[in-house]
């Protein structure tokens, strides 16, 4: 049997092993984010393997797959480093952890700052007078077990904090919806702005590995130039000739195409109209008929009279 004096020197001596509460953001962002972010590293890894596809261009395929893997590890760290964080709260102490940071341990009487941080004042950084500090928001959960645990153990800093937060214009209620909306939108807007350049040569090497050849109607030609936006000579403007066709849609060809010879080439189809045969990149081709809302022009690599 446990006596009153045993009993005591536990609770005094023995460190706590289960928390409190632990003070953390929602998970599941995070580990969408982290999901999400597993997926482009996977693709990364399958465009490097990827010789059938890339052909001969050997020096994109390892430039792009390389990328993406980059990209997608790098936001798996960013996913995870966020699931790391968190404020374990026990009743002899903190124990906070920021990212891959090793953990802090903050005991009562140590915090000497409380400060208001991030945007709209939304975040609670303590400091102590050693190497422990800790960081939470005002709107994690379990927030409250933490406030109760700092206006015992900290008492000053912590009213110094409420005294300096009511002072400051600061975010008095969580912002759920705008949160996530703004997560999901900087993902779906940074990960395929990032990927446009290499998705780029991905496309344009496809089609130099993959041609096609295919009959189409041509009602016209003349001489143009192509933009940096098309997947052949990204970076820069090229001289080219534009075909329209009836069946086909707009066709570009660039190759032996310079800035003396297209008008001429271009007259030579456009007083010549009717049937011809073209050799055509197979990705851009596939995209312009089964996407034709995305803004590309399968680029001519050859073109014959058909037969």
């Amino acid at each position: 049997m446990t006596t009153l004096g045993e009993y005591m020197y536990r609770a005094r001596h023995e460190r706590p092993t289960r928390p409190t509460a632990t003070v953390r953001r929602s998970p599941w962002g995070a580990a969408a984010l982290t999901s999400a972010a597993a997926g482009i590293t996977a693709l990364g890894v399958r465009m490097l393997s990827a010789t059938a596809f890339y052909g001969d261009a050997d020096l994109v395929r390892i430039g792009t797959g390389s990328f993406t893997v980059v990209l997608g590890i790098g936001l798996v760290l960013l996913g995870v480093r966020s699931l790391r964080s968190r404020v374990r709260v026990f009743p002899d102490r903190l124990e906070a952890r920021s990212g891959f940071a090793p953990t802090h341990v903050v005991r009562p009487g140590e915090i000497v700052r409380i400060e208001p941080r991030l945007s709209g004042h939304v975040g609670v950084s303590g400091v102590t007078d050693g190497q422990g500090s800790f960081l939470a928001g005002r709107f994690d959960r379990h927030y409250d077990v933490l406030a109760d645990w700092l206006s015992m153990n900290a008492t000053r800093p912590w009213a110094e904090y409420q005294d300096l937060l009511g002072e400051l214009t600061h975010q008095t209620r969580p912002r759920v919806v705008r949160g996530t909306l703004t997560g999901l939108l900087l993902f779906v807007v940074m990960v395929p702005a990032l990927e446009l350049f290499p998705a780029l040569l991905s496309l344009s090497a496809y089609d130099d590995a993959h041609p096609q050849d295919r009959t189409c109607s041509v009602t016209s030609a003349e001489g143009s130039t192509i933009s940096s936006r098309s997947t052949r000579g990204i970076g820069s403007s090229h001289p080219a000739v534009t075909f329209t066709t009836r069946d086909c849609g707009p066709l570009v060809m660039r190759d032996g195409v310079d800035s003396d010879s297209r008008d001429v080439i271009a007259r030579r189809y456009d007083r010549a109209p009717g049937e011809y045969t073209f050799t055509l990149g197979g990705g851009s081709l596939w995209l312009q008929e089964h996407l034709p809302w995305f803004p590309v022009q399968p680029g001519v690599d050859a073109v014959r009279p058909a037969r």
